[in-house]
Order: structure tokens, then C-alpha cells, then sequence
């Protein structure tokens, strides 16, 4: 898709000789194989001796990637700048805007819940998937054989290997729900969360920790303006995934054991429980 013309950046375009929309892209990789080849920011212990350095060490460097930054430097502060000025009217709008949505629902009883930063927030749901569009099926839980089937050895599917060998390991199955015939890595639900809600503790219906949120679906990002209950989804880490790293990867075996952590035939985190 074409860039609009005020969008931009002129040091990046004349590092890269790209002409308003028109690319080279076998000009653009051989000049970013060349980048990489001179470069010598891949060891780290360079990387960290620039930290000590004064402005005009870079200036004078010929590392490639240190010679596009200090061309990129000028445009990047007037980005900076422009993105603070954004958000210094945003942060005077919201108040008004604000009074205009409590005003609005309360006329309609409607109450306004608060978000998760710094306020307590409960929400209720179920666990539960969802087909957000033809072809797309998210299942209820996602197991330690879907972690192996999507690995590439490439980030962000780069599964290290002795995690991968242990989940290979039919005999490595302490937590492994009976009804799934795995160990449950995640879990979707129907729960309404938020910016602020990650690591947020996830209860069953007798108050057992089943799991902790940190994400939500791609068709959840509009939830906090509309909330559509067929598709929007919270994602949980499951409680026995965690006890499984501990017990398999962190050699914390002795300290579940010394806790009193049941095997999984005896956790009731369950699906039908939560």
C-alpha cells in the first residue's frame, strides 16, 4: 500500500534511495545485507561499550546501523515532539469526554465500569471459544501438542528445545486434564477485560486460582467501546500449565510437592468448574 507523502521520513528514504512509493527490493536487500555484514553491534559486549560513548563517537562511527541512526536522530525528535503534543490533548480532552459517557449511560442506566489500572475490576464469564468469521475456529483450550505443531524454530514460534522435549514426552503428564488428554497451556473466555487486567489472578466458581489473564483475540481489541459476546475473548495461561513449567523446566517439583499440589485427576479447575 502507498505511504502518503507526509508520512515519510526523508533520512530513512535517501538512506535506503527509495523514491516516494516506488521500492527496490533487491536494491533494498543487498543494501540491508551490507548493513549487516559491516556491522559490528551483533556482539554484545560492543553493543555495550556505546553506552559510554559521547555523541561524537557516533557521529564519526562508520558502524552502518550507528550512521542511520544519527541520520534518523533529527526526524525522530520532531516525531517525539509531535507525539507528545498528541498526547498532552488527548490527556485535556478525556476528562470532558469522560463527563459526556457517564452523562450519556446514566441517562440510559447504564453504569461505567472503571479500567484495571489501580482499580479494583471484577468481571464474571465462562470459558468458552469462538468462531469469529468463516474458517476461523478458536477452541476453548490449547494444549502442549499445539505448541509443537506451531513451532519454527523462528521467533516468535522459537519453542526452546528442552521445552520441547519435555512436551514431547507422553510420560511428562502431572497436570494433564483427563478430557483433553494433554496438559491445557491456554484458555479463552468470556471475561471483560482491559488494559491493565494482565497478570490478573483467574477464579473458578468456588475461588480456586485456575489461571492469570495476559492477552486477549485479535477481535477483542475493540471491547472497551463495543463488547460483542460472540467474539470477543480473554486469554489465560492455565493454572496447570504454570505448575507443569515448574514442576519440568524449574525443577521445583519438591516445592509442589511440599505445597500439597495435587495431580491433575484431583485439581477441579476444569473447564465445567470455572
Amino acid at each position: 500500500a502507498a505511504i502518503p507523502t507526509g508520512m515519510h521520513v526523508e533520512a530513512m528514504d535517501q538512506w535506503f534511495g527509495i523514491d516516494g512509493n516506488k521500492i527496490d527490493e533487491k536494491s533494498m536487500g543487498q543494501r540491508l545485507d551490507t548493513m549487516y555484514q559491516d556491522t559490528d553491534l551483533a556482539d554484545q559486549d560492543q553493543r555495550l561499550a556505546w553506552m559510554d560513548r559521547k555523541p561524537a563517537a557516533f557521529e564519526a562511527s562508520d558502524d552502518p546501523f550507528i550512521r542511520l541512526a544519527v541520520r534518523l536522530y533529527d526526524s525522530d525528535m520532531v516525531i517525539e515532539e509531535e507525539d507528545k503534543d498528541l498526547a498532552g490533548r488527548f490527556r485535556k480532552a478525556r476528562p470532558r469526554f469522560m463527563e459526556a459517557l457517564i452523562a450519556y449511560l446514566g441517562s440510559q442506566g447504564k453504569a461505567v465500569y472503571p479500567d484495571a489500572n489501580s482499580t479494583l475490576r471484577v468481571t464474571f464469564g465462562t470459558v468458552k471459544g469462538s468462531t469469529p468469521r468463516d474458517g476461523l475456529r478458536y477452541t476453548p483450550f490449547t494444549t502442549l501438542e499445539g505448541v509443537v505443531a506451531k513451532d519454527t524454530e523462528q521467533p516468535p514460534f522459537d519453542t526452546p528445545a528442552g521445552l520441547l522435549a519435555a512436551m514431547r514426552d507422553p510420560a511428562q503428564r502431572r497436570f494433564a486434564d483427563p478430557r483433553l488428554g494433554s496438559v491445557p497451556v491456554n484458555f479463552l473466555s468470556t471475561l471483560d477485560s482491559t488494559g491493565g487486567n494482565s497478570g490478573s489472578p483467574t477464579l473458578n466458581a468456588r475461588g480456586e486460582l485456575v489461571g492469570l489473564l495476559f492477552d486477549g483475540t485479535y477481535e477483542s481489541i475493540i471491547s472497551d467501546w463495543d463488547f460483542l459476546p460472540r467474539k470477543t475473548r480473554s486469554i489465560h495461561v492455565d493454572i496447570r500449565y504454570v505448575l507443569w513449567v515448574m514442576d519440568q523446566l524449574g525443577g521445583a517439583g519438591h516445592l509442589l510437592d511440599e505445597m500439597g499440589v495435587p495431580m491433575a485427576t484431583e485439581l477441579r479447575a476444569g473447564a465445567a468448574g470455572r
